[in-house]
Formats: structure tokens, C-alpha cells, sequence
């Protein structure tokens, strides 16, 4: 027998499929309100029906569509309470995070985060929401990943995207970026100082405002 190296196989036509669709959702080409019919989605991909629906249930189950029998699909409409229960989770998980893990954070660790606030900044002088959506996740997502915790970072990657749709409109008004940096450069003096109950208050504080941004939103 050959002692050779087995060669990566591609992603699969559903996993591209889901990333395309996933990424057009949150992008908002695709709009919230519409009707979208499977048949022409995959005509569009250039994809037969089997992958696409294969991503519709995968997007459907991340709470990102409604699936509408013998219709299609359309973007999920979220309402007051999901926004309530939402960031209630966010409160419990992430407070919770910031007591564990900012008595033990390393310098390096510390530096991932304002490098996320480098990119922050850089997005709200572009007025780049889409691109600061992406650096507000990889933030809080650091934050959960040092806990060293694999089910609660399966619990927090759940709610971001719809935390991506719901902030993204939120971020357009009333110099909400700004705000939110200002807030996160908050968070990081506290981690930096090794303070976990002024760390825990600052993020308390921060989702607090960003659930009250959204909540004016609709």
C-alpha cells in the first residue's frame, strides 16, 4: 500500500450553497419582506435544487429563514420578545464570561481585542457597518473563547447572526458605532486592569444599550 497524504476534498455544493445564502442575509441582498422561491435561488447559484435545500434547512435551523411549504422561503421576521430574550442571554452568558476569565487574561489576549478595536475604528470612519458587525462578533467571540467553555461558545455563535441582523440596522442611527466602541474600549481598560466586576458591569451596560438601540430600531 501507498504511504501517501489523503488530498483535502472541496466543500460540498450545500456548504457553499449555505455560506453564499448565509452571507447575502446578513449583507441584506436579500431582503427582509420577500418571498424567495427555491427553484430560482438555485437557478441563480448555479446549483440544482438538492444543495440549496440542504442550506435552506441548515439557515433554517439557525433561526436565520421561515421555510413557507410549497412557496419558499423569506428572511425571519424577529420580534420585541426575541429581541428581549436574546440579549437577556447575552447578559447571563457574557457578564458571566468576563468574571472568569478577566482575572487570568494575558497580554496577548488583551492585544487580540484592541486589535478589534483598530478595526472598529476604521469601519465607523468608512461608515462601514457590515465590516464593524464583523469586528463587534470577532470581539465578544474572543471574549467567549477564552473561557475555554465549547458549549457556551455553541450557545453564543447561535445568537450572533441574528445579533448581526438585528445590530447592523440599529448601528445606522444616532452615531450608534461610535457609541458602541467607546463602550468596548471600556471593557478592555477593565480587562486590562484585572477587574472582573468592573469588566462584568461594562459589558452589562454595553448589551443594555445595544438591546435599547435595536428595540428604537423598529
Amino acid at each position: 500500500m501507498l504511504n501517501l497524504d489523503k488530498i483535502d476534498k472541496p466543500a460540498s455544493l450545500a456548504e457553499i450553497a449555505y455560506e453564499t445564502l448565509r452571507e447575502s442575509i446578513l449583507t441584506f441582498k436579500l431582503v427582509p419582506g420577500t418571498i424567495y422561491n427555491e427553484a430560482s435561488v438555485a437557478g441563480d447559484l448555479g446549483l440544482s435544487r438538492t444543495p440549496v435545500r440542504e442550506a435552506l434547512l441548515r439557515l433554517s435551523a439557525r433561526g436565520l429563514i421561515t421555510v413557507l411549504p410549497r412557496r419558499g422561503f423569506e428572511l425571519v421576521r424577529y420580534t420585541r420578545r426575541d429581541v428581549e430574550e436574546i440579549f437577556e442571554l447575552r447578559r447571563l452568558i457574557e457578564t458571566a464570561v468576563l468574571r472568569k476569565i478577566t482575572p487570568k487574561m494575558t497580554d496577548s489576549e488583551t492585544a487580540a481585542l484592541e486589535a478589534e478595536l483598530v478595526v472598529q475604528h476604521a469601519a465607523a470612519a468608512e461608515d462601514d457597518a457590515f465590516t464593524f458587525m464583523e469586528s463587534d462578533r470577532a470581539f465578544h467571540n474572543l471574549l467567549c473563547d477564552y473561557a475555554e467553555n465549547y458549549r457556551l461558545m455553541n450557545i453564543a455563535e447561535n445568537y450572533q447572526d441574528l445579533c448581526h441582523l438585528m445590530g447592523t440596522k440599529a448601528l445606522t442611527s444616532g452615531g450608534r458605532m461610535a457609541e458602541a466602541i467607546a463602550e468596548h474600549e471600556v471593557i478592555v481598560d477593565a480587562v486590562r486592569g484585572k477587574d472582573p466586576e468592573k469588566a462584568a458591569r461594562s459589558m452589562h451596560d454595553h448589551l443594555e444599550k445595544i438591546r435599547m438601540a435595536v428595540l428604537e430600531s423598529f
